[in-house]
């Protein structure tokens, strides 16, 4: 399915909307919180007028982060030297100070935002001492007050149509090391990006890193109902996954980057990883904290999100510590009997 070409008008009403998103997620985030799913000292700040989700947005939210964080820390514990980070449309995540608070150990944390959302986060930091304190006292504020500078973490401005031309040097001025083992992150992010500019991102990471991965959390399936239905619900929000049509599946999604000449790639829905990769006494323990009566909305809806993720790596000798950046599946380690998969 091709998009029609977008003024410059039809850009601004977009890249609005999506910006706007930041808001959602966040929203969501501090509702999986308050309700105990998800532990998170840190985004009570971002967001002050808490709002309460349904059930179904609180175990999606729990699955996402649980799923998320597992292959982050087992990035950051492969031994081969000095880890960097880069989180791209950041928005008010929180990983970094979680991440630090929880003394895992990496070289740098990047995050890159559009200047609306990174002077928000800038000003929030600087009002909240717990924040500015984690970042370090060495931390400087520059470019209009929309970036931060500091030891090990570093928020950008910018567009990530222009991550080549632009956002690389000022990435590489902040200290960003083609050298080291460098994540890149795209929760949500890389999906509304036309195909050939996130595309490009991937090339030039390939190409130009000898030890790299990439994790993607974005939506898939637009071509059955509830994918059509999903699609236009956010057409009426001004919103266009402009990249779902070109990786609508597992499949396509792990083609990404293996038809770019990357190393290795997985692709797995929520459905498998809340079934198979989250450990069956969470299972139970979030059962326990609300009623969740729309199983079958929800097997849809994880369905209709995956988790990709993927490694270059140009010495062969590596490959059993990337491979290592996987999830645990608690089915193959215990017994039948003892993992109940039916969603509650």
């Amino acid at each position: 399915m091709a998009f029609r070409t977008l003024t410059d008008e039809d850009l601004s009403i977009q890249d609005n909307a999506i910006r706007g998103t930041n808001e959602d997620a966040i929203t969501s985030k501090l509702s999986a919180v308050n309700a105990g799913y998800i532990q998170d000292e840190y985004v009570k700040y971002f967001h002050k007028r808490p709002v309460k989700r349904s059930p179904l947005i609180n175990r999606g939210s729990y699955v996402r982060n649980k799923g998320l964080d597992t292959l982050i820390i087992k990035f950051l514990e492969i031994e081969d030297g000095r880890k960097q980070i880069i989180s791209l449309g950041a928005g008010f995540d929180t990983r970094y100070f979680n991440l630090k608070s929880s003394l895992r150990k990496f070289y740098k944390y990047f995050e890159i935002d559009f200047p609306e959302i990174t002077a928000k986060k800038v000003a929030i930091i600087r009002k909240n001492k717990t924040l500015s304190e984690i970042i370090g006292d060495d931390a400087r504020i520059g470019r209009g007050d929309t970036e931060i500078y500091g030891s090990d973490y570093c928020l950008l401005s910018g567009d990530l149509r222009d991550f080549i031309e632009d956002l690389i040097p000022r990435l590489e001025s902040n200290g960003f090391d083609r050298s080291l083992s460098t994540l890149f992150l795209s929760e949500c992010v890389m999906i509304y990006m036309d195909p050939t500019n996130s595309n490009k991102i991937v090339e030039w990471i390939g190409a130009n890193l000898n030890m790299a991965m990439f994790i993607v959390y974005e939506q898939i399936l637009p071509n059955d109902a509830f994918g059509s239905v999903m699609l236009q619900n956010l057409k009426y929000r001004n919103i266009e996954l402009r990249g779902i049509h070109a990786y609508p599946d597992l499949e396509s999604q792990k083609d990404r980057y293996l038809s770019r000449g990357w190393t290795h790639a997985e692709a797995v829905d929520m459905n498998e990883i809340y079934d198979l990769y989250i450990d069956p006494k969470e299972h139970a323990r979030i059962s326990r904290l609300e009623m969740l009566d729309e199983l079958e909305e929800w097997r849809l809806l994880a369905s209709h999100y995956c988790i990709a993720w993927s490694y270059k790596i140009s010495n062969e000798s590596q490959i059993a510590l990337y491979d290592s950046v996987k999830f645990e599946n608690y089915k193959e380690k215990l017994p039948d009997h003892s993992i109940k998969i039916t969603g509650d």
